[in-house]
């Protein structure tokens, strides 16, 4: 039985992809990868043999499966790394998946626009975009964010609207 291609190749990450056997393959791959990781109780190692066959004929292919992505969210969030929200694998793996293909990128300790993305973004966004980062993750960090916040909507200190 061979793998025929889908209708749109976007379920692995690039909606213009062509449609051949090297495809119809990384996206079967890709299947049967994304289902042994649901059955693997967050443990990405126990589907090491399909990850390294989706490695190599993604790579093949030309397209980007997310690999290293879902790998680092699924240990982030299965370790002690918790604790820290795993904000920056949440980004990478949702930069990863958009259909268009990845609007930021890591770089540097912060972010930039991915190139060719620029005209997606306000003129002015690349300033705000390399200094973005989430407050800390303290109590003092989400008030002091949350008091800045309602600030910037009109808010005083202590007032309340419903």
């Amino acid at each position: 039985l061979k793998p025929s291609c889908p209708k749109t190749i976007s379920t692995i990450g690039e909606a213009d992809l062509p449609c051949n056997n090297t495809m119809a393959t990384v996206v079967s791959l890709k299947k049967e990868w994304n289902a042994c990781l649901a059955k693997s109780g967050g443990a990405p190692g126990r589907c090491e043999k399909i990850e390294k066959e989706l490695r190599a004929t993604s790579k093949a292919a030309g397209a980007d499966c997310c690999i290293d992505e879902t790998v680092a969210l699924m240990r982030c969030t299965a370790g002690r790394s918790r604790a820290s929200g795993c904000g920056s694998e949440f980004l990478a793996m949702r930069e990863c998946n958009r259909a268009g293909g990845r609007q930021l990128v890591a770089e540097a300790g912060a972010y930039a626009m991915a190139p060719g993305k620029q005209p997606i973004f306000e003129h002015g966004a690349a300033a705000l975009i390399s200094t973005a980062a989430p407050p800390p993750r303290s109590l003092k960090g989400m008030v002091d964010f949350g008091t800045d916040y309602a600030q910037a909507l009109g808010i005083a200190p202590g007032e309340v609207r419903f």
